[in-house]
């Protein structure tokens, strides 16, 4: 008895709908495994650096894209031509290049206020029109990875929905997640890593002014970290601290970090990741 070709086999209602369903499953992983680089290492980093609401912004970013993942994958397994395919994923990625500017620098300062009404006047979020070049980079890196991944999804729907082994049916998808990685991680470098090097910095220093209270420091090695910025507000430094970027410039250059300490607000302005000066701030 010969095999039905791969061109009936393809016809039949179980596998239209196994192919829908792995089209859903595909952009799910596509959605997920970019919101992790993109935003999930991101939120870990801080939380090991006493960022405040570290995973606010994670959460932001994973549930709408693993939703349009979905719905992209789903819309390209229905459809099932490539060059459809390329043009939904390719709406996609627009999608989620607008989230990795305006998540950090809009949407997240506007839910830390929900979240925490208190901090609403002491964050100075601004848009400034010199981001929509950062939006123009961002979708040129999320483009080429996610068009390619999509391009990918027919022909790998295709060997996974006809292998009989679970290998079989997840290993396509690794080509993906490994697309989405990449693309995820060179997306943290344009906007998460300049807001969250500041913190870092604000926070190793104090930490080292803790473990060195009345001890006397070597000039130089004040001088290197610039103890002197924190001199004005030494004594409202507690073990109990947390940190946010409470305003920024155009260039993410000049970044103010705010820090919550359990009786003060302290903000410190960095300049190319270099404390300059803190103050203590009145909540307004």
């Amino acid at each position: 008895m010969k095999p039905f070709p791969v061109e009936i086999l393809s016809a039949r209602p179980d596998v239209l709908r196994a192919k829908h369903v792995y089209g859903i499953w595909f952009g799910v992983a596509l959605g997920l495994t970019f919101s992790i680089f993109a935003w999930g290492l991101d939120a870990y980093a801080l939380s090991q650096m006493n960022g405040l609401y570290p995973w606010l912004k994670f959460l932001g970013g994973v549930i709408p894209c693993t939703l349009i993942g979905a719905l992209t994958g789903w819309l390209a397994a229905r459809l099932e031509k490539p060059l459809f395919a390329l043009l939904l994923w390719g709406a996609a990625a627009s999608v989620f290049a607008w989230l990795t500017v305006s998540l950090p620098l809009q949407i997240t300062p506007r839910i830390l206020s929900l979240a925490d009404p208190g901090i609403k006047d002491l964050l100075n979020y601004t848009y400034y029109e010199a981001f929509t070049s950062r939006l123009a980079v961002a979708y040129g890196w999320l483009a080429i990875f996610i068009s390619l991944a999509g391009l990918l999804q027919i022909p790998l729907s295709d060997s996974a929905v006809f292998s009989t082994s679970l290998f079989g049916k997840v290993a396509p998808m690794l080509v993906t997640l490994i697309l989405m990685a990449i693309c995820g991680t060179v997306v943290d470098t344009l906007n998460n890593e300049l807001l969250r090097s500041p913190i870092d910095t604000v926070d190793t220093t104090i930490q080292f002014i803790l473990e060195n209270r009345g001890k006397e420091i070597d000039v130089l090695e004040a001088r290197r970290r610039h103890l002197g910025a924190l001199r004005t507000v030494n004594d409202l430094i507690t073990p109990e601290r947390k940190f946010i970027v409470s305003g920024y410039d155009q260039f993410l250059e000049q970044v103010q970090v705010l820090a919550r300490f359990e009786e003060a607000w302290v903000e410190c302005e960095l300049i190319a990741n270099q404390l300059i000066f803190c103050e203590q701030m009145k909540n307004r």
